[in-house]
């Protein structure tokens, strides 16, 4: 249902086990067209080939995913002498910014130290002011991240400890200390050109990546996403299958849609075609978002096609009763804005957007056709109704159901060692 919006990285397509990306955010609408600079000290000591810090900072607007184009900018550590180094963003505040995001970045193994944020604006003397950022320099509080947002994956880092720390320097004092162990190599899902093929489809190229040996499970992604945001699944899932992974029509790399509109009826038809052309039926899905709703509709139409089925966070249709309204009116809202631009280059974004509130016009009746063993999974926050999720299970005839508690719409990004292990228990199961 929601479109998701890729992780941004200031490390090119390479990311290691333990990444992070940690947040400072800072208000700048009050700087509106004003020249900026950004900066921070850090020492970088990686512990082999891939380890490395960085700096990164990205312009947003009023909501938390309205990422100004053009905006983002990363400074790689490139010092690697055990020395604190300063770096620096310079930039101009764009008109729709309403904040700014200071990222703590680091990648792999290593130890790396963060200290002294800062944020200057241009006046109109040509002088610089310094914007007040709390506890830029962790001398406040023994807590190291207070302040900082986007700690919630922090506990999936299992060789990662962060602290407060002391350093002999006196410009620097106390500090972010980031020590990280036991990372390995993520594959740049997705982007992979040696995985990487094209599929010819009426109107469409689709694009697809296959991962491991086994039974084939089809992975499908929600509006307007694409393989990358299965990066935290992969992995996992192809040490026991051979994972099929897609963008899907419009979306991603995949690419030629000609259609007026687009809907779940087309996606399906585009996924029983690939597996057409891969020679494969019986098959394992999961959908997540929009990518269970396709599920939903192959497993119905094409039940021979699908062996076991997941869906995490799919609905019927598009009604207040289903779906967060909230989201709806947000949908609404996005959509317009889209139209009044007029701009060719959304097109795919429009018709994507259309289709979330025109679709599913899934009958629950026709649930019962399904015969692939089921799981439907949702969130206990989802933007996907609970009373609507378990409606859905108990249509479809032997279905298993689970409310992931704590969790929203994004629970495989949120919590992917549990997600992971409840779909494969599922999956291997007698």
């Amino acid at each position: 249902m929601l479109s998701f919006i890729s992780a941004l990285s200031c490390f090119g397509q390479v990311s290691t086990s333990n990444d992070l990306s940690i947040v400072r955010e800072i208000p700048i609408k009050s700087f509106i067209g004003k020249r900026f600079k950004a900066g921070v000290d850090i020492k970088n000591i990686p512990a082999d080939s891939i380890g490395l810090a960085g700096f990164f900072l990205l312009q947003v607007g009023k909501g938390d995913y309205d990422f100004v184009p053009k905006t983002a900018q990363s400074k790689p550590a490139v010092n690697k002498d055990s020395a604190w180094h300063h770096y620096e963003i310079t930039g101009t505040v764009a008109s729709s910014a309403h904040k700014v995001w200071l990222y703590v970045n680091t990648r792999g193994n290593g130890d790396f130290y963060y200290d002294n944020f800062s944020f200057e604006v241009e006046t109109v003397t040509g002088s610089w002011k310094k914007v007040v950022i709390p506890n830029a320099d962790f001398e406040e509080s023994p807590l190291p991240l207070k302040g900082f947002r986007g700690t919630e994956n922090l506990k999936e880092k299992q060789g990662v400890k962060i602290e407060s720390a002391l350093d002999s320097d006196r410009n620097i004092h106390h500090h972010l200390h980031i020590h990280s162990r036991n990372s390995t190599i993520i594959y740049p899902y997705g982007r992979y050109k040696l995985k990487g093929k094209y599929m010819n489809i009426a109107g469409a190229k689709i694009y697809y990546e296959t991962y491991g040996s086994g039974e084939p499970l089809l992975l499908l992604h929600g509006n307007g996403g694409s393989i990358s945001d299965f990066k935290s699944q992969i992995t996992d899932f192809a040490k026991h299958f051979q994972v099929i992974t897609v963008d899907t029509r419009a979306q991603g790399k995949s690419l030629g849609n000609m259609a007026e509109s687009l809907s779940y009826d087309i996606f399906a038809e585009d996924m029983k075609a690939l597996l057409d052309s891969l020679h494969l039926k019986g098959v394992n899905i999961l959908g997540w978002s929009d990518g269970g709703n396709t599920g939903l509709t192959l497993a119905i139409k094409n039940p021979e096609y699908v062996k076991r089925l997941v869906v995490m966070g799919a609905n019927l249709n598009p009604e207040e009763s289903s779906v967060s309204p909230k989201i709806l009116k947000q949908t609404k809202n996005d959509l317009n804005k889209l139209k009044t631009k007029n701009n060719p280059e959304d097109k795919n974004k429009i018709l994507l957007l259309d289709m979330l509130l025109r679709e599913p016009q899934i009958d629950q009746r026709s649930l019962k056709n399904i015969t692939a063993k089921t799981l439907v999974m949702a969130g206990e926050k989802d933007i996907i109704l609970e009373a609507h999720t378990r409606s859905i299970a108990q249509g479809i005839p032997g279905a298993e159901l689970h409310i992931l508690q704590g969790a929203t719409h994004f629970a495989p990004q949120e919590n992917s060692s549990a997600f992971n292990k409840i779909v494969l228990d599922f999956l291997l199961k007698n």
